[in-house]
């Protein structure tokens, strides 16, 4: 039995492509939105839903006699890769990480790499930038509330009702919040940027499949800042960057 922690397109990419070839699979996935996903996909008897530390995780692989971890995580759940790791580690469990490419930025005139989302708070806090767009995720959303004055936070997250419900509880106006499911185009980004006379975007360096470079040259076009939460650097025991990658190694045994 596989078992897939997804999330991820490349995970759900991954996750079908072992049941299509009648591989005996599971999923994970964090939140209920990444479930719904795969009903969508008929592949809702396969997931899970759930976030799990490493001993839950580790329950998890001995319940289900689980005997590779393909971890397809997000590029920036450093956590949930180092709990697949540990747990992998203490089943003798094989462990196998899909990590998507980052993006190359050439143009940097308008780019700001930061070490982390309080970095990038503080970027803001320091900057004259009065329009942030966060497209971060709804979980860093609060960290960027502690920004005073007359900054005006605009938010583009996936449309879950929950999420939405508890942006406004944050202070949010609804005529702030882009409920929006990608990927984006580069037109799409310019356009919404023009529309909300936004002024720095924060970002996370999601690679190709996360739209990065859409928005970022969209940003560069219209000329304001992006702000580049960089990654953490983790030492994977097996790491791939292509799903082909992934069944060459699957194969070997």
């Amino acid at each position: 039995m596989i078992l897939v922690m997804s999330g991820t397109e490349e995970g759900r990419e991954i996750v079908k492509k072992l049941y299509d070839s009648g591989r005996e699979v599971l999923t994970t996935v964090a939140t209920e939105y990444g479930y719904e996903v795969y009903e969508k996909m008929g592949l809702g008897h396969l997931c899970l839903m759930g976030r799990l530390d490493e001993e839950a995780l580790a329950v998890l692989l001995k319940e289900k006699n689980i005997s590779t971890l393909i971890d397809a995580t997000h590029p920036y759940a450093t956590q949930a890769s180092l709990n697949a790791i540990g747990a992998s580690k203490e089943c003798g469990v094989r462990y196998i990480r899909f990590q998507r490419s980052g993006h190359t930025i050439h143009d940097q005139t308008f780019v700001h790499f930061v070490e982390s989302v309080n970095d990038a708070v503080e970027w803001c806090g320091r900057s004259d930038k009065n329009r942030i767009l966060l497209t971060t995720g709804f979980s860093h959303v609060k960290d960027f509330m502690k920004l005073s004055g007359s900054r005006e936070i605009f938010v583009r997250i996936l449309p879950m009702a929950s999420h939405i419900e508890q942006c406004i509880e944050m202070g949010i106006p609804s005529s702030n919040i882009l409920a929006l499911q990608g990927p984006f185009s580069q037109e799409l980004n310019r356009a919404i940027f023009n529309q909300y006379r936004i002024d720095v975007v924060i970002t996370k360096d999601s690679g190709k499949t996360g739209g990065v470079p859409e928005k970022i040259q969209a940003a560069v076009e219209t000329g304001i800042d992006v702000v580049v939460i960089k990654r953490h650097e983790l030492v994977y025991p097996v790491e791939c960057s292509t799903i082909d990658e992934v069944f060459s190694i699957l194969d070997m045994r």
